[in-house]
């Protein structure tokens, strides 16, 4: 068990439970930081939905990041 995992079972059970205000402030801070990420984290971007029909497949392909075709045409002549 981690010791994140430790503090907000512990901070759920005193703090939550049993209103120890010690326990209480440390699940605030234990929960809000967790939320925070999860708010703040990159979610995957949907950029085309389609239904294949049997038979049909897809070609996925990607160019480099920040250097256009024409670009990377000139830096192989080079």
């Amino acid at each position: 068990m981690s010791l994140l995992t430790y503090l907000r079972a512990r901070s759920l059970k005193d703090g939550f439970g049993r209103g120890r205000r010690g326990w209480f402030a440390v699940g605030v801070v234990v929960w809000g930081a967790r939320l925070l990420r999860r708010l703040a984290g990159r979610r995957p971007q949907n950029l085309s939905t389609e239904t294949l029909k049997p038979g049909q497949s897809v070609t996925v392909s990607a160019l480099e990041p920040g250097r256009s075709s024409k670009r990377r045409r000139e830096g192989r002549r080079r």
